[in-house]
Formats: structure tokens, C-alpha cells, sequence
């Protein structure tokens, strides 16, 4: 029968080959890295596309703004755009003056009307008084019309057009073409409000002030 504490009994080889297990040697007890360079990876094989890029990075419109964000409206009109604005209305102010001057001048060209309706070959068939009185009575009308409707277009379109609507531009660019026709009214009058609406329509049609139309229209948001 076998000892168990006899020396001669022969054990199993542990893993130092000493008959009993010993515990891995300490941290610093391991070989360091030789310090061989570490491969670079390899290639993508042929036939099968690289990783995909990062997404670009749009700007933003403005900063801290998300990208779309619409642009902001000019502030204030530059100033072509306001000495036109107050040409326009200088031009309105004119025409409410001429308008006045010739409803205070159409009386007293009566006797002229009496006496070219006396001279026409169809005097026989009405009073030349009466006709005249028509005559005057029209015109006077038609004065105040057109003194009230050039005064309103012009001062409301110059509104419109200060703020930046590209549209009132263009009706005020109309407006001043037909106004050509006042220049022989009012003693001067009428000249001196196509001058000034010419000069404002110039102005509006000048560079800076297509800019700012633009960048209203961009800012979808008009504003003085």
C-alpha cells in the first residue's frame, strides 16, 4: 500500500514540471513590446467601394441660423431710394397745385369759350353762354379728378415702393411716363412735377436701389 506522504510516491507534473501548480509570474515580470511597428491596415480589396464619406456641412444663413433659413430684410432703404420716396411725393404736392391753378384760371377764360362758340359753324343751334358754362363746368371736374388722382398714386405707390415692393417700382415708372402729359399745365407747375418724378424714377432704376429690392424680395418680408 502506498504512502501518501512517502517521497518516492511519484506526482503529477504541474505546469513548472515540480509536482504543484505555481501562480503566473508578476506584471513586471513580462518582456516588454519589442517595439515593432504596428502594420498599416489593408487596402480595400478590388471591387468593393471604400467606406462613404462624411455628409458635407452646408453654412448656415446665419450664425446660430439652421441652414434654409430665409434672409433677413434690409433694416432701412438706402438713400436713392428714400430721395426718390419724397420726389414722388414732392411731385404729388405739385400736381394738387397745378390742379388748383387750373380750376381758378378755367373761369376766367369764359369770355374766350363764349366767344370761340359764337365763331363755329354751330353757334345758331345752342346758347354760347350755356356752352360755355358746360365747357367750363367739365373741365373744372376733370381738374379735380386728375388733381386727386395723381396726388393718391403717387404719395401711395412711394409707400409701397420706400418698403421695398418691387411692383410699386414699376406702377410709379407708369405713372411717371403718363404724367408727361401735365407739363403744359399749371404755369410751370406741371413741369416742375414731371421733373421731380423723372429724377425719382431715375433713382429707383439705380443700382443700390435694385439691391434692395432684391433683398427684400428674397427676405419675402417688406419693411421700411
Amino acid at each position: 500500500m502506498t504512502n501518501p506522504d512517502d517521497e518516492s510516491t511519484p506526482r503529477p507534473a504541474g505546469p513548472t514540471g515540480a509536482g504543484e501548480p505555481t501562480t503566473p509570474p508578476p506584471a513586471s515580470d513580462v518582456p516588454a513590446s519589442t517595439g515593432a511597428p504596428t502594420p498599416p491596415p489593408a487596402a480595400p480589396e478590388p471591387g468593393f467601394p471604400a467606406a462613404p464619406l462624411a455628409p458635407p456641412a452646408y453654412p448656415a444663413a446665419a450664425a446660430g441660423a439652421p441652414y434654409g433659413a430665409p434672409v433677413a430684410a434690409p433694416t432701412a432703404p438706402p438713400r436713392t431710394v428714400n430721395i426718390a420716396f419724397w420726389l414722388f411725393v414732392a411731385g404729388a404736392v405739385l400736381s394738387v397745385i397745378s390742379g388748383i391753378i387750373t380750376i381758378a384760371t378755367i373761369g376766367n377764360q369764359r369770355a374766350d369759350f363764349i366767344d370761340a362758340i359764337r365763331n363755329s359753324n354751330n353757334s345758331g343751334s345752342a346758347n354760347p353762354e350755356s356752352l360755355a358754362d358746360a365747357v367750363i363746368a367739365g373741365a373744372t371736374v376733370w381738374a379735380v379728378v386728375t388733381l386727386i388722382f395723381w396726388a393718391v398714386a403717387f404719395i401711395l405707390f412711394a409707400f409701397f415702393m420706400r418698403r421695398g415692393a418691387n411692383w410699386a417700382r414699376i406702377v410709379l415708372t407708369v405713372l411717371t411716363v403718363l404724367s408727361l402729359l401735365n407739363i403744359i399745365n399749371g404755369f410751370g407747375t406741371g413741369a416742375l412735377q414731371v421733373i421731380a418724378t423723372i429724377v425719382g424714377t431715375i433713382l429707383i432704376w439705380l443700382r443700390p436701389s435694385s439691391e434692395y429690392f432684391a433683398a427684400v424680395k428674397a427676405s419675402k418680408a417688406p419693411r421700411a
